[in-house]
């Protein structure tokens, strides 16, 4: 048996967009498309933890396996770790359920990370951006990274600031954060347990809790990142990206 176990938190009830997850983007529900990457990436097993019976019978069409957790989970973190209470494995993998673009090689280089890095508590993954739109999004969040990978800030502002223009400093990439995070069983739980922390709400970034708590992120470097969805417009731009990279 796998140490590893992806679990996709799958919250019905979003409120920019209710019931995402179960929404059609290219004829199949948004988070069927997450799934099929999760099983793809062949790392564990895959269990989709949501409050909503809804989901749990939608998925069940498509061959998932459904956890319900409570409602009164405060975020997908606490939903996965609700989820994998009775599980086995070492290593959780938490893969968001409106990132229909994630791919398997994402979740197996994340997992990977996790297991074969000692000093990483929480491995997530980056890809390198130049687009001027995304880095000056609030909802495209920034990363900051160490030569060793380690996550040193998160931000949705533009980080790091590049004070002088020369034709070097162009060139250098920011670094747009993924949405999907792997935690050992222990780090999760010390994760979930830790009150929000003071820049946590600043930026309303709860991979910034860990940080200030003095826990190790270390990120894999992937090729590209597709579009996540919140809102009806995010859908609409899904499937013009689908239609343009599938």
């Amino acid at each position: 048996m796998s140490d590893v176990l992806i679990a996709i938190p799958a919250r019905y009830g979003s409120s920019r967009l209710p019931g995402k997850m179960l929404k059609l983007l290219a004829g199949k529900p948004v988070i069927q498309h997450v799934y099929e990457a999760c099983v793809k990436a062949n790392v564990g097993d895959v269990i989709i933890a949501t409050e909503s019976p809804l989901v749990v019978e939608a998925v069940a069409k498509f061959g998932a396996k459904a956890v319900l957790t409570s409602d009164q989970c405060q975020s997908g973190t606490d939903r996965i770790y609700e989820a994998a209470q009775n599980r086995p494995e070492k290593f959780i993998i938490n893969v968001q359920g409106d990132e229909p673009f994630i791919k398997a090689e994402t979740v197996f280089a994340v997992a990977e990370l996790l297991k074969t890095d000692p000093a990483c508590d929480i491995s997530t993954a980056v890809t390198a951006t130049l687009d001027e739109d995304k880095i000056n999004n609030p909802n495209c969040v920034k990363a900051v990274i160490a030569k060793d990978g380690r996550a040193l800030y998160f931000s949705r502002s533009r980080v790091p600031y590049k004070r002088e223009l020369t034709e070097e400093n162009k060139k250098a990439p920011y670094w747009q954060h993924c949405g999907i995070y792997g935690y050992r069983r222990e780090a999760l739980k010390r994760f979930v347990e830790l009150p929000m922390s003071p820049l946590e709400q600043l930026e309303r970034l709860e991979q910034l809790r860990a940080l200030e708590d003095g826990m190790t992120i270390k990120c894999a470097v992937i090729g590209s990142a597709g579009p996540a969805i919140d809102t009806t417009q995010d859908l609409e731009a899904a499937e013009k990206y689908f239609k343009e990279h599938k």
